[in-house]
């Protein structure tokens, strides 16, 4: 369908002893500069309990909104970033199933 959105989810592995720096980056660099662009819905950053990993969760209109958001040379900075960090496995899926 048209009207789905697209999420793109960045699971990241963490030093515990960085994770709350990285959340930090994080939302900075969905403040400044990714909640600005065309076709953004909403992103959650998730932190898991043993400090290990970071999520980051982020709704948009469509597959062709996140590679322009890619493609952006501020975004791509914080991603730079984000990378030079912790390794980060990055991907966009679709709503396959819901339950409620």
């Amino acid at each position: 369908m048209a009207d789905e959105l697209t999420t793109f989810i960045n699971i990241i592995e963490v030093d515990p002893d960085r994770q709350q720096e990285l959340v930090e980056l994080l939302t900075t660099g969905a403040e400044e500069v990714i909640r600005h662009r065309p076709g953004f819905v909403d992103v959650t950053i998730l932190a898991s309990l043993d400090g290990a990993r970071v999520v980051n969760v982020a709704r948009w209109r469509s597959p062709q909104d996140v590679e322009a958001t890619q493609a952006d040379p501020a975004a791509a900075e914080y991603a730079k970033r984000v990378a030079a960090m912790a390794p980060a496995a990055p991907a966009l899926y679709r709503v396959a199933a819901e339950v409620r």
